[in-house]
């Protein structure tokens, strides 16, 4: 029996008594190398111990002997001095080990040497937290690396395995432990390797389904430079949802500092659906060019009727050129968030920006736009401000009444592509690899994809109820999908604000004028006209021209006219429940991870084995049932185990292109301080910056008045006290000084 003290510094603690038969002893055999380690372990963890190796002879490939040791053995002495803080060094002379060889002839091993004595206190209530002992099963391991994929952060995949266990002592690992194997093993990418693995992706892409898209533009030294895919579903949605298109940029995506661009459409539900990813080394107008050429390629030469984008003047100048008969509109949002940073420094700023903005949203035509710029630059005085000047010179690619009577699907901003930027926020930083963040890509497009596969399917099994007796209504609750009907039906409720007038009336083409109560005293007035011939109706606020959607004024002026159903010129198929597209057919590409095939047959027995559990603990009797059959398996594979020792599987192969094996990652961009985690555009950030400098030097100017201020007032009073005084009582007046800290303005790459 080895019995072994365990002592504290000052007090003995009760003997620990390990079995006799897990006491290593001289003379022992054991038929493989394994089986001896195995031995030892388990030795070592009863005892409360850890061990490593401290030497190891071979002959060639094969181990002939080892020497293994407590993890306590040797001495280390650390050369910072003791007075600063130093690691912990767990080194204290432990003569514990033992001495392993094989035996001439036969290949089984020996244990010769066996020294176990500690020159420390050993606790095995404590050994399930040393290193050794910790350990990753399997199960683990594969929900630690479908939890990544799916951006549940490490914290949280802990805490279910803990919930899941029943407490943190009936684990046998640490939180540390999963995020070390997140950090060595699930995204351990190389930079040598990533743009390896980024082009083998591609190409199995492309074998899964040919109509995958993809090109890259290489440096000199094979490093990417500029890079567009698309794949089969998205290259099929273009042909119905290809018409309006948003363009957006973003960074902090990569460890390479690529730029991120997307290109977005909006699907017959008005959900967000993507229609190609781009990573870019610059926004120069040749990166651009080769950008939007490419993406025209892949959409088979049909260029959009409508392309949105942010403020850019390489953008602006590559579409020019690349889709000449594309209309191309500006953010407005992105214009409208500027006019603080640009107009603080006018007196009542707040009144310029609430003017410029009734100016801009409450124009209805583009003369009163005109007249309205016009008296709001003279009322305010700013006819020279040169960024208005480039606004009005520029009005007709962001202002609303140049541009609504073009199709745009609702669309006035680049918002939907910054919020397909927003989902790669929650998943991916600045120092994830290329392989990460076309993983995180794929998860994007599944998402997207149930996301229309569940509004297709509310639409194919529910009805919303109409909102009124209108037959014209029901024409609408018949074709469209919800999302699009209650769109419709919002504009059935403000009908109820609209008074209708008839102006004048000619062989069946009548003018009306409708007047909608937007508050109680405000009524807008809106033009609309009627042909009874052509069945055409028309409303100056371009609704249905811009959205497809008939406004209330229409409705309006068709209620009046006794109208019981619109012209089919009116229910677009665009938003149409009962099309049958091609694209729904088409599942989005999404790679399979490259996993060793026992990861692959751990997965496939785990899902069988789960509907086997499932159906034997409904009751004890086939819970009983399923017990001996699992205990007469395992006992099966362990004999057959035993068999065929020495055999193993062949990991993945890795693709044999040439091309690939060449492909060469960008250098990386190293960045000092805490990584931003906000994924915001290029215009934010430099809002920003240049606010906090404006900000800084205003402050400094403000603490120099506040210096010479104080200086004066001891001045005074040092003066005030030669004095003599004449009153019994001072009385000390409070200056109050308020200085306005305006906002930074714009260096932001602007038209």
């Amino acid at each position: 029996m080895g019995v072994f003290t365990i002592l504290t510094r000052c007090i003995v603690q009760p003997l620990s008594v390990v079995d006799d038969e897990l006491v290593p002893k001289v003379g022992m055999t054991f038929s493989t190398f394994e089986d001896v380690g195995k031995f030892y372990r388990n030795y070592t963890k009863a005892a409360g111990f850890s061990t490593r190796v401290r030497c190891t002879n071979r002959k060639g490939n094969e181990i002939k002997n080892q020497l293994i040791t407590c993890s306590r053995e040797g001495k280390w002495k650390s050369k910072i001095s003791p007075t600063e803080t130093t690691n912990p060094t767990a080194g204290l002379n432990c003569p514990a080990r033992i001495y392993i060889h094989t035996l001439k002839d036969v290949g089984a091993w020996i244990i010769s040497k066996v020294v176990l004595d500690h020159s420390h206190p050993c606790c095995p209530s404590k050994a399930e937290m040393l290193k050794q002992h910790r350990k990753l099963s399997m199960s683990i391991r594969r929900t630690i690396e479908n939890n990544e994929e799916a951006g549940i952060r490490p914290s949280k995949t802990y805490q279910l395995f803990v919930a899941a266990a029943g407490g943190h002592c009936e684990l046998n690992f640490i939180e540390k432990d999963v995020r070390n194997y997140i950090t060595r093993e699930v995204r351990n990418v190389s930079e040598q390797e990533d743009a390896k693995e980024f082009g083998k992706y591609l190409f199995r892409m492309k074998e899964k389904n040919p109509n995958f898209f993809f090109e890259l533009k290489l440096e000199e030294d094979q490093s990417i430079k500029l890079d567009f895919w698309a794949d089969a579903r998205s290259r099929a949605a273009f042909e119905y949802f290809g018409d309006v298109i948003s363009f957006d940029t973003t960074y902090n995506t990569n460890r390479y500092n690529l730029v991120c661009g997307s290109f977005v459409g909006v699907n017959h539900h008005g959900q967000s659906t993507l229609l190609g990813c781009s990573l870019m080394k610059n926004e120069k107008i040749e990166s651009f060019k080769w950008l939007f050429q490419c993406w025209l390629r892949c959409m088979g030469g049909n260029a959009p009727k409508g392309f949105l984008t942010d403020q850019c003047a390489s953008m602006k100048r590559a579409l020019e050129a690349c889709m000449p008969t594309t209309v191309h509109r500006w953010c407005i949002w992105h214009i409208m968030k500027k006019i603080p940073s640009k107009l603080n420094g006018y007196k009542g700023h707040a009144d310029i920006e609430q003017e410029m903005s009734q100016v801009v949203w409450n124009s209805h035509s583009k003369d009163s736009f005109d007249r309205n710029w016009n008296d709001f630059l003279l009322n305010f005085g700013l006819a020279d401000n040169k960024w208005l000047s480039d606004l009005y010179e520029h009005r007709h690619i962001w202002v609303p009444i140049y541009l609504d009577h073009h199709f745009w699907v609702g669309m006035r901003s680049t918002q939907r592509s910054e919020s397909m930027h927003s989902f790669f926020n929650k998943y991916i930083t600045r120092n994830s690899s290329l392989i990460q963040f076309v993983k995180q890509y794929d998860n994007c497009l599944g998402s997207r994809e149930q996301a229309e596969r569940e509004s297709d399917a509310a639409d194919f099994h529910t009805v919303i109820p109409c909102a009124t007796k209108s037959s014209i209504e029901a024409q609408f609750q018949d074709a469209y999908t919800h999302a699009k009907f209650r769109e419709v039906q919002a504009q059935f409720r403000g009908k109820a604000n609209c008074i209708t007038r008839l102006k004048n009336s000619a062989l069946g083409y009548s003018v009306y004028e409708v007047g909608e109560q937007v508050s109680s005293s405000i009524f807008n007035k809106f033009v609309v006209t009627y042909d009874s011939v052509a069945a055409e109706v028309k409303c100056q606020c371009l609704l249905f021209e811009s959205r497809g959607i008939l406004c209330r004024h229409a409705l309006s002026v068709l209620s009046f006219e006794q109208v019981s159903q619109v012209s089919p010129r009116y229910i677009l198929e665009r938003w149409s429940k009962k099309v049958k597209r091609r694209r729904t057919h088409i599942k989005s590409s999404h790679d399979e991870p490259l996993m060793e095939p026992r990861s692959k047959r751990f997965d496939q027995l785990v899902f069988r084995s789960q509907n086997i559990c499932e159906f034997a603990s409904e009751s004890e009797e086939l819970t009983a049932i399923l017990h001996p059959a699992y205990d007469n398996v395992m006992a099966e594979m362990e004999s057959l185990k035993a068999k065929r020792k020495g055999t193993s599987s062949l990991s993945h192969e890795d693709a044999n292109l040439e091309f690939v094996n060449e492909l060469q990652s960008p250098p990386r961009i190293r960045t000092r301080g805490r990584p931003k985690n906000r994924l915001g555009s290029k215009l934010d950030k430099q809002i920003l910056n240049a606010t906090k400098k404006k900000k800084t030097k205003v402050l400094s100017e403000v603490k120099v008045m506040f210096f010479k201020f104080c200086y004066i007032q001891i001045n005074l009073f040092d003066a005030a006290s030669v004095v003599h005084s004449n009153s019994s009582q001072y009385q000390g007046h409070v200056m109050n000084y308020q200085f306005r800290v305006p906002a930074a303005g714009d260096n932001s790459l602007g038209v």
